[in-house]
């Protein structure tokens, strides 16, 4: 069940539109910057191979015609999967929570609110995929909670673990503990400038 991000749920489900991930703060994965690149160095082959198929001697009409179709397909494929705009976000930061990526495809992120967030930490996951694993204090968390956890790319009962990509686990694991840091800075002086107003 996907829910609100905004929700008062310790774990949530939800699934974000295009222009939401633009504007959420992106911690790993595939940027547009790097979508674009490949994009760019694919279109160059294509026109590459393109240009040598079309000039070279004794090649029959039909091989030609098929390869400029092969071609163009697999550009529209890359096009259209690549999400050039929004690239492939794994950890983010939106409306004062974490989301670790659940389901790439549709865009569906599981998020937790950064008061049961422990630390965050480099691992690696078998056979050698460099990953973060966001650990979780579990001990207020009701069993929807737990079982959206479960739902997980690779489950665990008191963590979230997401692929660190072409970005160091370390400055991903630094930038959560900053965002951490900052939210718990603001939610205790909020709660000392409450305490004096009243």
């Amino acid at each position: 069940m996907l829910n609100d991000v905004k929700t008062n749920s310790l774990v949530s489900l939800y699934q974000l539109e295009p222009q939401e991930i633009k504007h959420a703060q992106v911690l790993s994965g595939v940027s547009p910057f790097v979508l674009r690149r490949v994009f760019g160095f694919w279109m160059l082959f294509v026109l590459g191979i393109a240009g040598i198929v079309s000039v070279a001697p004794g090649l029959s009409m039909f091989f030609v015609s098929m390869t400029f179709i092969v071609l163009l397909l697999f550009t529209f494929l890359i096009f259209y999967q690549s999400r050039i705009s929004e690239g492939w976000p794994a950890i983010l930061y939106y409306h004062g929570r974490i989301g670790v990526v659940k389901d790439p495809i549709s865009r569906q992120f599981l998020f937790v609110a950064p008061d049961i967030v422990k630390s965050a930490s480099p691992t690696l996951l078998k056979p050698n995929k460099k990953a973060v694993a966001i650990e979780l204090d579990t001990s207020a968390l009701s069993d929807n909670d737990k079982f959206l956890l479960e739902q997980a790319i690779w489950p665990s009962e008191n963590k979230l673990i997401a692929l660190s990509y072409f970005k160091k686990r370390e400055t991903i694991c630094d930038a959560i503990a900053q965002l951490l840091q900052k939210k718990r800075t603001s939610t205790n002086f909020t709660a000392a400038s409450a305490r004096v107003t009243s």
